[in-house]
């Protein structure tokens, strides 16, 4: 099982770990043989493979926490791909992001194989709340909503329709003209993600920083 964690709230993070943990390891002494926490920064790929690979000794499972995973070198990600596809029953990864580019080959990759966890706000972001922002001209705003949205996979098209619906109703409120550069926007992203001109986290990113601006 791979855990990915996203987010900046460590003490919520440390609580999740925490909480495994207890789960899977009943003899606190175990923790000392069949539990790692290591860091991305400047890991040695062959000390990577030595935690991936060693067996659990006290327990029915091993527990690794591999933190500052931004900072990861390119070998290093291989590596991980490569044992994420074994799928071995008895092992727990944790791959700990501050923030993860949803439209990197790395998380294309990983999306697949991991349980994503998410450390942000309290309450579930939605598209309305990014069109609060857009509203706003917050652009990084609505940006960082847009990030937490696709990280929890919902899907492009899904934040379209939400985007299309939002404008509709900001007709009135607008001057005709940028009614209509924004209509232009929607429509471009639209035909960006079905006919795969651009990949679709990228075009529905590009929607969002264009409505934001027009």
């Amino acid at each position: 099982m791979t855990y990915l964690f996203i987010g900046h709230d460590l003490v919520k993070k440390d609580a999740k770990i925490a909480d495994l943990k207890s789960k899977l390891f009943k003899d606190p002494s175990s923790l000392a043989f069949d539990f790692e926490m290591i860091s991305g920064h400047k890991l040695d790929s062959d000390d990577l493979r030595k935690s991936l690979l060693s067996l659990p000794q006290m327990s029915t499972q091993r527990m690794v926490v591999v933190r500052q995973c931004e900072k990861l070198s390119e070998h290093n990600r291989e590596i991980l791909l490569d044992f994420m596809a074994q799928d071995f029953k008895a092992f727990v990864l944790v791959l700990d992001y501050d923030e993860i580019d949803v439209r990197s080959a790395f998380f294309t990759k990983i999306k697949p194989h991991v349980q994503t966890v998410t450390f942000g706000s309290e309450k579930a972001l939605n598209v309305f709340d990014m069109t609060k922002a857009i509203s706003s001209r917050d652009a990084a705003g609505a940006m960082k909503i847009l990030h937490e949205l696709l990280v929890n996979n919902t899907h492009p098209l899904q934040i379209m329709g939400g985007l299309v619906w939002y404008w509709s109703k900001e007709r009135e409120k607008l001057s005709v003209q940028r009614f209509e550069k924004g209509l232009k926007v929607l429509q471009e992203g639209d035909l960006n993600i079905k006919r795969s001109r651009l990949k679709a986290e990228y075009a529905v990113e590009k929607v969002v920083v264009e409505l934001t601006c027009v």
